[in-house]
């Protein structure tokens, strides 16, 4: 299995024992998870994201981690280099004779450095599968095209890019995809693989499992509930639109101020639960924005915790989100989310180019969230 961020390891998990137990595979085979972080700081020794997977996968003896280097993350599987070259490196790192019966599991998330498909082609697997559970996402099944460009910056850039996959052939896919949650996004001419929707007895009983690996939810569940009725508590939880080109930092900033103004008050308690890759500059910027409100940062021990596996906010604050995450909580029994992003906001806030992407993702999500109202 490979993964990049904490929030993962819920989907791969749940992929990893419906796939086995569809194929008749033991559920305790060993399998080996590698970590590739986006933030070359998760693989410095004794890294929050080291912690995390340490102690998620407790309840796991037969799942191997592999945390890479923070070395072997910039150099050897940079994604500046040759995507044949981090394939050999991976190959021979893992000792691949070529004459194992293995099958690989990845994010769909779509990503221009195809590491994912560095592992595909030094694994050579009998099966690939791909997990998640966010709308547009699902990983592209053919090679990527150059797009004719004129000459300047952006046609060297994608240029170089390209070159580092040319020799590539042929180009892997998955062969099945398992998801969290159904957008109803598939269509049968992408030739992507129809999704698999994870049943609710695999996700529930690997949420539990995963949760008990982290006593210090239910203490800050227990701490939230033991707060005076008469104070009103929210919980933001945050996207990635700046870092995903999808708006400016000024505009995001802005984005959850207007949020919190239509659904709070002056003075509400707010906790602000941050995407995986939000910066704490970012942090510290939006909480003087919403300096009119008893705004705090999740508990920096908490940080690092995906946002699903406290399963017991929504008995004690109101929970606003405008990720995804507001339609993985439908899968929680119960659960209630404000999905506060509209199509008012997008229009206002978003780069147009993005607009028409964020209005028909953002109108999934709304479909799928189980409303607080």
């Amino acid at each position: 299995m490979m993964i990049s961020f904490p929030h993962q390891l819920l989907h791969a998990l749940c992929a990893l024992q419906h796939d086995r137990a569809g194929r008749g595979i033991a559920l305790d085979t060993r399998a080996l998870l590698v970590v590739w972080s986006y933030q070359e700081s998760d693989h410095e020794p004794g890294s929050r994201a080291r912690q995390f997977f340490d102690s998620a996968l407790r309840n796991y003896p037969h799942i191997e981690c592999l945390f890479l280097s923070r070395h072997e993350r910039r150099f050897a599987l940079s994604p500046y280099r040759k995507l044949t070259s981090r394939a050999n490196w991976i190959r021979k790192a893992l000792g691949i004779s070529g004459s194992e019966r293995l099958s690989f599991y990845y994010a769909h998330d779509a990503s221009a450095d195809h590491t994912a498909q560095a592992f595909m082609q030094a694994l050579q697997a009998e099966k690939n599968i791909c997990y998640g559970d966010a709308p547009g996402f699902l990983y592209p099944s053919t090679k990527p095209v150059r797009t004719p460009l004129p000459l300047g910056l952006r046609w060297l850039k994608e240029l170089f890019w390209f070159s580092r996959i040319g020799d590539v052939t042929p180009w892997l896919a998955a062969e099945s995809a398992m998801i969290a949650v159904d957008f109803g996004e598939w269509e049968k001419e992408c030739g992507l693989p129809l999704p698999v929707v994870i049943p609710d007895a695999i996700f529930n009983r690997t949420l539990a499992a995963l949760k008990a690996a982290f006593p210090e939810i239910a203490n800050f569940e227990r701490y939230l509930s033991k707060q005076p009725n008469n104070a009103n508590k929210a919980i933001l939880i945050l996207s990635n639109f700046t870092n995903s080109k999808l708006t400016s930092q000024n505009d995001e900033l802005a984005l959850y101020k207007a949020i919190c103004r239509a659904n709070l008050k002056p003075g509400d308690h707010i906790y602000i639960k941050k995407h995986a890759g939000t910066s704490q500059a970012f942090m510290g910027k939006l909480l003087v924005t919403l300096e009119e409100y008893c705004a705090a940062a999740f508990p920096s021990e908490l940080e690092h915790i995906p946002i699903e596996l406290f399963t017991k906010l929504h008995h004690c604050c109101e929970i606003i989100s405008v990720s995804s995450a507001s339609a993985l909580f439908s899968r929680i029994p119960g659960a209630r989310t404000k999905h506060a992003l509209t199509q008012e906001h997008i229009n206002r806030y978003f780069n147009p180019a993005y607009r028409n992407y964020m209005i028909s993702a953002n109108s999934r999500i709304l479909q799928k969230s189980p409303s607080s109202e």
